[in-house]
């Protein structure tokens, strides 16, 4: 009886190695001929770049490799600045790729300078920072069922600050029957940590309403990083009226309304961000000195 147990459990055991045999032998060939997508990424691609914000692009190439379609995967990508987590998102599911083919997934990215440096004043600090971004592409495939296939790329950032326009003063130089000349001071200072050259400001001064001038100045100047340098204008009054009201307003010893606006147009010399041109507007008080 003990001879006839034994030899069940032996025949049992068997079939059982047969049967697994069997099917690893009809499984493995399928598993030898399929193979996993392949995922690759350049990192960020910088479309758009100014003192208000980043834009930009993380491409990620997804290749199938086999002769049949497969399902797009499910993406969470993350976004360091140094060791700041900026940024992580996973994209909805959908779609199919190709037999053999190359399908580019585009995710697109915004950071807000003034937003960023808010939540982390550390990064005002810093002209470039390093970045990591991590894409985690989770597949789901025929024969292998659940796959996932990571990438990880890194790079650097410039981190951008909008430089400051002032108007610092109104003076008066010379007052004569027919005419009144004034010296404006406006200034701009750089907060960044590359040189500015100001190439043109084009300019309108109106005060207490009315307009002073319209005009601009291609006189050169240079704004070494964080620094500040004078933007000087010069102003004459003609007209009979507004030399009577520039008397009146000087004589008065009172503050003045004014609207300064125009725009700057600038290099640098920045390997990110080459030009700019920075519209500008100021309204305050300020008395004009004698």
């Amino acid at each position: 009886m003990l001879r006839k147990k034994a030899l069940v459990l032996f025949i049992s055991i068997f079939l059982f190695l047969i049967c697994q045999t069997g099917m690893a032998a009809v499984k493995n060939p399928i598993q030898s001929v399929f193979n996993k997508p392949d995922v690759t990424t350049e990192g960020l691609e910088i479309t758009s770049l100014t003192f208000d914000s980043i834009e930009g692009i993380l491409s990620l190439k997804v290749n199938n490799l086999n002769s049949i379609s497969i399902d797009y995967p499910q993406v969470t990508w993350s976004l360091k600045l140094g060791e700041i987590l900026y940024k992580t998102e996973t994209l909805p599911e959908g779609g199919k790729i190709a037999p053999n083919k190359v399908e580019e997934i585009q995710i697109p990215f915004s950071i807000p300078f003034q937003e960023l440096y808010e939540k982390h004043p550390s990064l005002q600090r810093i002209d470039v920072v390093p970045y990591t971004v991590t894409a985690d592409c989770n597949f789901k495939l025929p024969i292998f069922g659940k796959s996932n296939n990571s990438v990880v790329a890194t790079g650097e950032l410039p981190m951008l600050k909008k430089p400051v326009v002032n108007l610092d003063s109104i003076q008066l130089t010379s007052m004569e029957p027919n005419q009144v000349v004034f010296a404006v001071t406006a200034s701009i200072q750089n907060k960044n940590g590359f040189d500015i050259h100001l190439e043109r400001v084009d300019y309108s001064l109106v005060i207490n309403n009315t307009k002073w001038a319209v005009g601009n100045t291609r006189r050169q100047i240079l704004v070494r990083p964080a620094q500040k340098s004078d933007i000087p204008l010069n102003i004459s009054l003609r007209t009979s009226s507004m030399v009577s009201e520039a008397y009146g307003l000087v004589l008065s010893e009172q503050d003045v309304r004014f609207d300064f606006q125009g725009t700057l147009f600038c290099k640098t010399s920045s390997p990110y961000l080459k030009s700019f041109e920075l519209p500008f507007q100021l309204i305050g008080k300020k008395r004009i000195k004698l």
